[in-house]
This record gives C-alpha cells, sequence and structure tokens, in this order.
C-alpha cells in the first residue's frame, strides 16, 4: 500500500467558514501490484489535527508520499519517503545507451562502485566498452566477477581501491552519492544516480525523467511529482519494470539534456581529447 497525504487549506471567502471542522477525503486506486490511497486533509483555521489525520495514514506515517511543501512532524514519527533507487537505475541505463551510441569500445570508462553493489551494470558495460575501470572499496567482489568475464567473455576488468584512473576518464558512472572530488577532467561525462555533496570540476547528471506509463498516471494522486510517484512504485509497490525505462531528459540541475545532446556531449569530450574522428 503507498498512501499520500496532501495538507490544503480552505480557501472560501466566507464569514461562516470559521466554524466548519476541518475535513479530510480518502481515496483508493490500485494498478498490478501498486495499491495507492490519497489522503487529503483540508483545514480551515490554521491547525492541523495530527491525531485525525494518524487515523487515516496509521501504519504508513513513517513512509508517507508527499509534495515537498507538507511539513510533517517528525517527533510524531511522520517521515515523508525518499528513494534514490530507480534514479540509480536510470543512472546506469544512461550510461549504457551512451556508450552504445557511441559505437566504439575504447571509450575510457570508468564505475565508481565504493560498496560493490554493480555488479550487473558493470557486466552489462563490457559489451559496449573495454577494459572496463572499476573503482571500488570491495576489490574481493569483484575479482570473482573479473575472472568470471575473462574466461566467459573475454572482457578485461581494471579493478582498484585507487581513484587515479579517473583523471583522463571519458565517462564516469556512480550510481551512489559522489562526496568527495573525483579529480576528473572538465569535459568528462559524469552520471550518478543522486545529488552530488561535493562539487565536481565536471558538471554532474543526476536527475532524470521518462515518460511513466499511462497505467501508473492513472492511479498517481494529482499533488505529486512524477518521478516522485516512480520512484515510490519501484521501491514500495515492485513495479520493476520500471527498471527498464530510458530518459528522456537529464539534468545536473541546470542545464537540461536530451538523449541526443548527452550523446553530443561525449562526441565533445572525445574530440577534445583528440580522440574522436
Amino acid at each position: 500500500m503507498l498512501t499520500a497525504l496532501q495538507i490544503e487549506e480552505y480557501a472560501g471567502g466566507s464569514f461562516w467558514h470559521i466554524f466548519r471542522r476541518n475535513r479530510v477525503r480518502v481515496g483508493h486506486r490500485y494498478c498490478d501490484s501498486a495499491a495507492v490511497k490519497s489522503v487529503v486533509y483540508e483545514h480551515y483555521r490554521g491547525k492541523l489535527n495530527w491525531t485525525t489525520i494518524d487515523r487515516f495514514v496509521k501504519g504508513q506515517r513513517d513512509r508517507l508520499l508527499c509534495p515537498e511543501s507538507v511539513e510533517l512532524p517528525a517527533s510524531l514519527g511522520y517521515r515523508r519517503f525518499e528513494s534514490s533507487e530507480l534514479n540509480r537505475r536510470m543512472c546506469g541505463n544512461a550510461a549504457l545507451y551512451l556508450l552504445r551510441m557511441a559505437e566504439r569500445r575504447d571509450i575510457k570508462t570508468v564505475l565508481v562502485d565504493r560498496e560493490g553493489e554493480c555488479l550487473d551494470l558493470c557486466e552489462r558495460l563490457t559489451e559496449y566498452t573495454e577494459p572496463v575501470y572499476v573503482v571500488t572499496e570491495s576489490p574481493e567482489l569483484y575479482a570473482a566477477e573479473a575472472e568470471y568475464l575473462l574466461s566467459e567473455k573475454g572482457a578485461i576488468l581494471r579493478v582498484s581501491r585507487s581513484a587515479g584512473c579517473l583523471r583522463d576518464a571519458d565517462v564516469i558512472i556512480s550510481p551512489r552519492c559522489i562526496s568527495d572530488d573525483l579529480c576528473c577532467q572538465p569535459t568528462a561525462v559524469l552520471l550518478s544516480g543522486e545529488k552530488p555533496a561535493y562539487p565536481q570540476l565536471s558538471p554532474v547528471i543526476y536527475d532524470y525523467t521518462f515518460e511513466l506509463p499511462q497505467k501508473y498516471r492513472d492511479v498517481m494522486p494529482p499533488y505529486l511529482d512524477e518521478m516522485y510517484f516512480a520512484s515510490a512504485l519501484y521501491a514500495l509497490a515492485h513495479a520493476r519494470g520500471l527498471s527498464a525505462e530510458l530518459f528522456t531528459r537529464c539534468g545536473d540541475g541546470t542545464v537540461i539534456h536530451t538523449r541526443q545532446s548527452l550523446v553530443e556531449m561525449l562526441k565533445k569530450r572525445l574530440s577534445v581529447a583528440g580522440d574522436f574522428s
């Protein structure tokens, strides 16, 4: 069950509205494995009765879907749902698309995977570029992967704890949040699944949008952002089919890219490096 909450103030101008009680509107919609409850709390006197709201959200209070403008009382156990799980998947999909469209295998590609969570992505990267460089704090997890890829596919991994390989990388993929200086070139294409915590020389592309399938848009509460709702479907309602979606737009918080402009960004990087013909 996904539970969404919106809080609205009564907009009427009549004197008599001050005597009216707050009210709650509840709706339910269903799609595949997703059951969506929408709770709209309408108040008239500027005060919120969280006891009333709690009757409708119940066990979902610690993962409520709501607009960023809604202030939830953390002291009562309320927490806004947040997840970058789907966005990290979109990061990987964007990288695979970019390398596939480049149609060459000599693009220096580095996967930053500190915890060793992206073995499946690493394997798919070897379909389009070689060798694939991996910067990780868990080299033992990648040792078996490197042996498997070499013996079964003839693909080469370069695994290291050191970030030295990032200095001349063309494409850098960091699904998790970037929390330190990667020391990359300012023309490198840098993809992440989360907004960076540390500024980089190269813009970090981390915000991905795609067209949510109509069946999910039909059950989405109108006050929620589409990509935010998609992240909840993926993380909480097991809508794993969304993992195959490819971005239509992506951005670094300032510049918005299309698929084509992202490819052109890589071409520019390779041209500057003297590699693109």
